[in-house]
């Protein structure tokens, strides 16, 4: 029953960011501090940067040992 809710969560909030994705669509850029990205799609980057945030703890987990 676990692995269904974790399964059906995982589908609802993939769904979530391929709506939010298509309705929105325009260019943007990520400024940080002095630093700013090329010009992308903005479901590109929500993508990239969720990607991101799953990796980061699997590759700080041998950092916790």
């Amino acid at each position: 029953m676990r692995r269904f809710l974790l399964f059906l969560g995982w589908m609802t909030g993939s769904g979530a960011i391929a709506l939010f994705s298509v309705q929105n669509a325009q260019a943007v850029s990520l400024r940080f501090l002095s630093w700013q990205s090329i010009q992308m799609p903005l479901g590109f980057l929500l993508v990239f940067v969720a990607a991101i945030a799953l990796w980061v703890p699997y590759l700080a987990r041998p950092l916790r040992r």
